[in-house]
This record gives structure tokens, sequence and C-alpha cells, in this order.
């Protein structure tokens, strides 16, 4: 997300140190989504191991991730890790970081979207409320349109992440396990033309 800074609520000082540097930017987004130990990373992205471990060390002194789960590995200890802090970026934060790094997390953000939605048809979850909603459009905007888009997405965005932790907060405080709920915002630029995509073979 870029433009306009989040409340410092969400980016203080140890949260501008901890995205500051691309690979815990990737670490602390993959780490919300899943546990996971420095090794796993790395063989993921093509890493050293000790560059990484040094990331997640610095990511867990900032008070970002902290260790759930060791494991002993031929003579060495496996640390796993999950996030503590969620993976939000201030506009400053976000427009710095590398545009492949950008695009990675995009790419993992919306894969964990479509699997959310995916796993809700499925279970008969999605329609199973009134007031669900699923609104999309595309249509041509000027730069003054879309800076104002932009600014009520971030709104919103703020409001609705206020909301969810009050909301936590009143379900933690009572013996309902609550209402499982997933939001998501979405708004970017869409090419002009199509790409082209696999024709379906006759069978």
């Amino acid at each position: 997300m870029s433009g306009d800074s989040w409340n410092s609520d969400y980016v203080d000082q140890n949260m501008a140190k901890a995205i500051a540097h691309p690979i815990r930017a990737l670490i602390l987004a993959e780490a919300n989504k899943r546990i996971l130990s420095p090794k796993q990373f790395a063989e993921h992205h093509g890493q050293e191991v000790s560059n990484v471990s040094y990331h997640f060390r610095k990511l867990e002194e900032l008070g970002c991730v902290e260790v759930v789960d060791e494991r002993k590995r031929r003579g060495s200890t496996e640390h796993f890790y999950k996030a503590i802090r969620r993976a939000l970026f201030d506009g400053k934060s976000w427009d710095n970081l590398p545009q492949s790094v950008k695009e990675e997390v995009s790419g993992d953000t919306f894969t964990n979207i479509l699997n959310a939605v995916s796993d809700a048809m499925l279970m008969g979850t999605f329609d199973s409320r009134n007031e669900r909603f699923l609104v999309w459009d595309k249509q041509p905007m000027d730069e003054e349109g879309w800076e104002e888009v932009a600014s009520i997405y971030r709104e919103a965005a703020h409001r609705t992440i206020e909301a969810v932790k009050r909301a936590t907060e009143r379900v933690e405080k009572s013996d309902q396990p609550g209402i499982l709920s997933t939001y998501a915002f979405l708004f970017f630029q869409s090419p002009w033309m199509e790409p082209e995509r696999p024709k379906d073979k006759d069978p």
C-alpha cells in the first residue's frame, strides 16, 4: 500500500525499522501467514541461511516475531517463528521496497485471499450471512479520481482494523467463539489490453 502513512499505532519506529530491509519485509509478510524457520525461508527464496537468520533475529528484537518451536537438526537447532505484528506498511516504507519484493508480497497476499474465498465457497459460508459484500468494477479514472478513491480505501482500511481490534477484544472476554470473518481491500491499475490466455482445447 502506498500514499499517506498509517496511524502510528500500526507503523511505529520498530515497525519502520523492521520493514526497512526488503528481506525483513518479506519475512514478516510470510510469518503472518504461517509458522516458518529461517531455513525454510532461505530455501524457498534462494537466500543464505546465515543472512536470513540474522533478519529473523532482528525482527524478534524489534518485537515483530517470536520463537514458537525448536527442533534439533544434526547438531544444530532450527528455530520456528510466528508473527506477533501484522505486516502493515506506511506509504514511504512500501514505496521504498524493490519492485520485485512488492510483486512477491502482493502475489502471496492475493493467493491467500483467493484461498480464503475458495474455502468459504466450498464450505458454504461465503453466502451464509446477508451482510456479506462482493463488489467490483473497472472504470477509467484521472489522477484526481485515483487519489480520491485511494484515500477512501486508506480510511476504510484503517477504520476496519480498529473495529476488528475492538471486536477481537470483546470475543476474547466472552465465552463465544465469534464469527471467523475475512476482509480484503483491492484497488489497482488494470491494463488497457488483456493478456493472451490459453484457449480451451476441444475434448
